[in-house]
């Protein structure tokens, strides 16, 4: 751990730097054999008896997860403070992580948690703060942080299905972020409007696709899409201040990640089945196939004809057509207030007054069309969230 601190010219200029190894504690406890009580049915009520049992079997070869961490940092001031920057870089080695790996059965179960995986991460932070304009009457501050993360997946020793790679917020292979999306190559419409890909096999097929293996040679087919987290975040807001008037604007933002769209496509629908304006550009008649990625509202004949066609467009849900970015740059607040002066509010027989008015989350200034509207900040399992709700707030502050 070192820090110090310099003045002259500048305003002042701060320097950090910490190194530390530490060794987190598992949230599991089964490195010693986990025995717990019981009481065992029997057919007449009067006759009881208490029993032990192996709840988890020993597990001596688990240890603790492991961190070598290295921040450096940077705070500087510059033309008395009208300018403040700030810097902080970090670098993480983690080893020993903790997951469930799929065991031969000795003990008595299937799965085992065990120290199965290694992670690197490195990442930096800028916030910037300025003084713009300051008078008597006015002034202008901004404030700006940007945030850039990575992280990558060195060593896993487990094994996942291919159901856990293309849904929801995707699974991670060695070489890959620790949360990443997979999907299953999309090759357009056939003549009928189905859907097809390519498949483990390396063959182009509608209804082949064998969601649950599991064999590390049959996923290699699928496509990497990217971190379902984002990899650049931050923010920028500006304040004014008029007299007793302060105005905020405050903008988030959001790059580099992934989302999976709302898997709405099957190939049945009921008359309660609320479907997406995609729908408008579906496959209606042949020919569709040369301008629309959209599949055809599958026809009873269809689904006689081929009893597994529903698989056709859950693989369409989880290909590459229905992968969005989720960058988003959202006004995230603006707010007015006043603050009445003293000599007013003597009159009313208060020490202060003031009154604001805020307004939150009231639209996307950018997304990706893709998302028809979804919030790309807030997605679900399987999809994307409802829209943030707008908030408006009017506050009346009175000091006695």
């Amino acid at each position: 751990w070192f820090k110090k601190t310099f003045k002259g010219k500048l305003s002042h200029l701060t320097l950090k730097a910490s190194y530390s190894l530490t060794a987190d504690r598992p949230s599991v406890s089964n490195a010693a054999v986990i025995i717990r009580s019981t009481t065992p049915w029997r057919p007449e009520a009067n006759i009881k008896e208490t029993a032990l049992y192996q709840s988890s079997a020993a597990n001596h070869g688990l240890t603790y997860e492991k961190k070598h961490e290295l921040n450096l940092g940077m705070d500087a001031g510059f033309l008395n403070n009208r300018i403040n920057l700030s810097v902080d870089w970090y670098k993480r080695n983690n080893y020993d992580l903790i997951g469930p790996t799929v065991t031969e059965g000795f003990s008595g179960s299937f799965t085992q948690y065990g120290n199965i995986a290694a992670m690197k991460s490195n990442g930096v932070e800028l916030s910037l703060s300025t003084t713009n304009i300051k008078t008597k009457d006015f002034s202008w501050t901004t404030s700006f942080i940007y945030s850039h993360t990575h992280n990558e997946v060195t060593e896993l020793q487990s094994s996942t299905s291919m159901m856990s790679l293309i849904s929801g917020n995707g699974f991670t292979m060695e070489g890959r972020p620790v949360r990443c999306l997979f999907s299953i190559p999309f090759k357009g419409l056939n003549k009928e409007g189905i859907p097809t890909f390519l498949d483990q096999d390396g063959n182009i097929s509608t209804t082949g696709i064998y969601f649950q293996t599991s064999d590390p040679d049959k996923l290699r087919f699928l496509k990497y899409e990217g971190s379902t987290d984002p990899t650049e975040t931050g923010s920028l807001g500006n304040i004014f201040k008029y007299k007793g008037f302060t105005l905020n604007v405050f903008v988030t933002y959001s790059f580099g990640n992934v989302v999976r769209l709302d898997p709405v496509f099957r190939s049945y629908y009921s008359d309660m089945t609320a479907t997406p304006k995609e729908f408008k550009n579906r496959w209606t008649v042949p020919g569709d196939e040369h301008k629309t990625t959209i599949p055809v509202i599958a026809s009873q004949r269809q689904r006689n004809l081929d009893s597994h066609l529903g698989y056709a467009y859950s693989a369409y849900n989880y290909s590459t057509e229905r992968i969005a970015k989720g960058d988003f740059v959202r006004m995230k607040e603006i707010s007015l207030g006043y603050d009445f002066p003293r000599p007013f509010c003597g009159r009313l027989g208060l020490s202060s007054l003031a009154l604001k008015l805020q307004t939150t989350n009231l639209f996307l200034i950018y997304a990706d069309k893709k998302l028809n509207g979804q919030d790309p900040e807030f997605f679900n399992t399987g999809g994307v969230a409802a829209p943030m709700p707008k908030q408006f707030t009017l506050t009346l502050r009175l000091g006695i």
